[in-house]
């Protein structure tokens, strides 16, 4: 009986394997029609704005090239197989998990967060963890040019109000508002560097108005893992017609 179980246990597991594997897709653009069959919400003709590629892996970012409050795309490859993700701009709070924001979604639900798609990339294209560390990397430092060290930036951070011109069904915020909001995310990043033995980074990708907390989960799992917090430090606003 226990070989039994044993070998259904076995089973299972190569199943289950092979099903996230299958997920990989042969080209860049059968990827991203099954983004699009997923959320329904994504249109349009995309244009590539940035790719990074590194020994048998690359990263993907394209754009709706004629909306405004844009819809973007991530394309990540491995070995010619390739998965994408959404990447959706702020209004879209439930994706992100916003951990500093009280405001309702007045957008439809994404019913997925950044959080979760990053880690399918992992699965499905069946990183190592040295590859799975290397697009962490690489997609916030190349593709997304974020900075790091934000504790040692106050001028440019602490103090800063991140305008973005956003659909007008968003109150326009104080400013007043908006800095302190940072001010708070800037001050848990400066007492977080104080820690002796720390397993997060912080990235501030100030072209899109967030930051991101990535944990490093590893110590408890043994092989890489992580979490991603998310902040938003962007401040709504109406665009000026002069």
């Amino acid at each position: 009986m226990k070989n039994i179980l044993l070998l259904f246990f076995i089973a299972f597991f190569f199943v289950s394997c092979k099903k996230e594997y299958s997920l990989a897709f042969n080209s860049k653009e059968e990827s991203i029609e099954y983004v699009l069959k997923r959320f329904p919400v994504i249109s349009g003709d995309f244009k590539e704005v940035r790719r990074i590629s590194t020994d048998s892996l690359s990263i993907t970012l394209l754009r709706n090239k004629n909306k405004e409050d844009y819809d973007e795309i991530l394309v990540f490859e491995k070995n010619e197989k390739y998965y994408s993700i959404p990447f959706f701009s702020n209004m879209y709070f439930d994706f992100w998990e916003f951990q500093n924001e009280n405001q309702s979604q007045l957008y439809p639900t994404t019913n997925s967060t950044f959080n979760k798609e990053l880690k399918d990339v992992m699965i499905v294209l069946n990183l190592k963890d040295e590859e799975s560390i290397l697009v962490i990397n690489e997609l916030f430092m190349s593709v997304l040019r974020s900075e790091i060290n934000l504790n040692l930036k106050p001028m440019i951070f602490e103090n800063y109000v991140y305008q973005t011109e956003r659909v007008n069904k968003y109150k326009i915020e104080e400013t007043e508002f908006c800095t302190e909001r940072t001010k708070k995310i800037f001050e848990k990043i400066k007492n977080d560097s104080k820690e002796v033995i720390r397993y997060n980074q912080y990235y501030l990708d100030s072209t899109n108005g967030r930051v991101y907390e990535v944990i490093n989960t590893s110590p408890q799992t043994k092989r890489f893992s992580f979490e991603i917090k998310t902040y938003r430090i962007d401040c709504f606003s109406y665009p000026l017609n002069i």
